[in-house]
């Protein structure tokens, strides 16, 4: 079997780029946190119906940021997914390096393994009688290769290797697999989810800042819309074994 080179240098700076996003993530709810403590507080030195108006959006830039917090937590379980395969890449890399070792270990004991003398057929001095007794004494003086106790040691070694080796490499491939399958699905389904919070939120804002025109007839702020059956998405922060 064909081994592939361990490199794990690109799933490393895909890991570390990922981190600062989420860290990135979370220090901008903070920051709209209290900016919409501001911008609420604000609305206490307008009069109506502009401090309603505020307070409205307010509500509504809310669960705008609720919902990128959930966007947020399901980068951090796509992450999750990557430590996983990591750590597993990190182990077929240690196999691969034991694997060198043993190559090399097993090298020096074929070299050391020399056959001694009385492994190596000399051949005796035949009486000239018949042919035959010419290949019985050339049978018995054969003697069979005698492997080391090194070399053989060595040789098990490394078929044991081998067979671990190509047992990780399988579990690595279909890991990385399941890892890209459940941690994007998580992603790309909260991204749905952020996506439909934040138009309909946008909807109400506008809904709400027509009570300030004045050319056309007042609208009633309408209550938040609930979310559609088909995206209520589970984003808890379980995370892969």
């Amino acid at each position: 079997m064909v081994h592939r080179p361990a490199d794990s240098r690109l799933l490393t700076n895909l890991l570390s780029q990922e981190k600062d996003y989420s860290k990135n993530l979370l220090t901008l709810l903070d920051f709209s946190h209290a900016s919409l403590a501001s911008f609420s507080a604000y609305a206490s030195a307008s009069s109506p119906p502009a401090s309603q108006v505020i307070l409205a959006v307010a509500g509504l830039f809310s669960s705008a940021d609720n919902a990128l917090r959930g966007y947020a937590a399901a980068v951090d379980e796509w992450r999750e997914h990557l430590k996983g395969l990591k750590t597993l890449e990190d182990e077929v890399a240690t196999i691969m390096r034991d694997r060198e070792i043993l190559v090399t270990r097993l090298i020096k004991a074929s070299k050391v393994s020399k056959p001694s003398r009385d492994s190596v057929y000399i051949a005796p001095t035949f009486p000239s009688s018949s042919t035959l007794s010419l290949k019985s004494d050339f049978v018995a003086n054969v003697k069979p290769f005698n492997t080391t106790t090194k070399l053989a040691a060595a040789q098990s070694e490394l078929q044991a290797c081998e067979t671990h080796l190509a047992s990780k490499e399988r579990e690595l491939d279909t890991r990385r697999a399941s890892a890209v399958r459940e941690g994007l699905n998580v992603r790309c389904k909260a991204m749905m989810e952020c996506g439909w919070v934040w138009t309909e939120m946008g909807k109400e804002g506008l809904r709400a800042l027509g009570v300030l025109r004045s050319d056309e007839p007042s609208l009633p702020i309408s209550p938040i819309p609930s979310r559609p059956p088909s995206l209520h998405i589970h984003l808890s922060c379980h995370r892969p074994p």
